[in-house]
């Protein structure tokens, strides 16, 4: 385009013989006149041509939403069951895949892997994966029952209080809350970390070992304490409330957590899953044995022990990430500090391990 105007302007000039009594002074006007089309057709040039470096990076269309799950977390598995994040989302060109974890630690462990974007779990797998500053934000805590979380014993075994305990094999998923419960259980009766012989083993791991007798003790939650109570011959040491007494729901809460970046590019849709959790805790409550029929086809564990666990699944509130919570998270980390459980000490309120939305989902 600027090479044909300065073409047509030239032709004008030659028509009327104007380069004979002008020279030099010709010269100058046409340089002039070639800069200033050359800044007008640069000033109209479309934005999309313009230097990208100054420009932010486009956040890339969500198609697959990969969320976490494991047993213990109902109100995930309900979702899951029901099936209502996938219609929530199937407007929005959204699927939804599931992927399951034994326990906290193994989750947090895929999603620092990109395994998954959002799951959830004890609060004690998230002081584990801060101490070893792997990616993560809790994003809404979980209140559930005070007596899904247990330490079970033999019921022929000689032991019977927990100052027993000293010396004994006892079994427990490491990075679990029940990691935290048998640290505050054996301190309540003045016995120390190093006084039990601990072994770390997953649920499905530690099941058969307690069926032979080769672990004393065993700490689970629900829906294993309910299954192993109904299936085998078991007596009840402890619980959480008798270990934390009124403040167990504070004391090891569960939490949802999400990828970091997910947090960041896609909070609308971390509020639609925390929306959904919300709704799936007031069905729970409110219809337990409903529940209880949805989760024994998905965990394929027989009604009768579902329902006792749904009957004392507690309020199942989700709740905003309040330094109320993070204060009992706290004293969780830094006992397993002093303990030399976990390599440094951490500030559990760190923002970047936590957020906390301008309003409520």
């Amino acid at each position: 385009m600027l090479h044909r105007l300065i073409n047509q302007f030239l032709a004008v000039l030659k028509q009327r013989n104007l380069f004979k009594h002008q020279g030099i002074k010709i010269f100058g006007v046409l340089f002039v006149l070639g800069i200033g089309l050359s800044l007008a057709i640069a000033s109209c040039t479309p934005s999309n041509s313009a230097d990208t470096s100054t420009q932010k990076p486009q956040i890339p269309k969500l198609t697959v939403l990969k969320m976490g799950h494991q047993k213990g977390m109902a109100l995930l598995n309900i979702i899951k069951a029901q099936g209502s994040l996938e219609k929530r989302l199937q407007p929005q060109g959204i699927s939804v895949t599931w992927n399951e974890f034994s326990s906290t630690a193994p989750l947090l462990d895929g999603m620092g892997a990109g395994a998954i974007v959002f799951g959830g779990g004890g609060g004690t797998g998230s002081v584990f994966a801060q101490a070893g500053d792997k990616p993560f934000v809790r994003v809404a805590a979980s209140t559930g029952s005070t007596r899904g979380s247990a330490i079970l014993v033999q019921e022929n075994s000689t032991i019977k209080t927990l100052s027993d305990l000293k010396g004994k094999k006892v079994a427990f998923a490491k990075g679990s809350g029940q990691h935290y419960i048998i640290v505050r259980a054996l301190e309540k009766v003045g016995l120390k970390y190093s006084d039990i012989k601990p072994l770390y083993l997953t649920p499905a791991e530690a099941l058969p070992a307690f069926e032979r007798g080769d672990i004393d003790a065993w700490l689970i939650w629900d829906p294993y304490t309910a299954e192993a109570e109904r299936k085998l011959r078991t007596r009840l040491l402890a619980d959480n409330s008798t270990v934390f007494g009124d403040k167990a729901a504070l004391e090891s809460p569960s939490f949802y957590y999400a990828a970091p970046d997910f947090v960041r590019d896609r909070p609308d849709i971390v509020k639609t899953i925390l929306q959904e959790l919300e709704k799936a805790g007031a069905w729970s409550r409110d219809n337990y044995q409903d529940s209880a029929k949805l989760l024994s086809k998905l965990y394929k564990i027989d009604l009768k022990t579902m329902e006792t666990v749904e009957k004392r699944g507690g309020q199942r509130q989700v709740l905003p990430v309040t330094d109320e919570v993070l204060s009992g998270l706290q004293r969780m980390a830094d006992t397993f500090y002093e303990l030399k459980i976990i390599p440094k000490k951490i500030d559990v309120k760190d923002k970047n391990y936590n957020w906390v939305p301008e309003q409520k989902w």
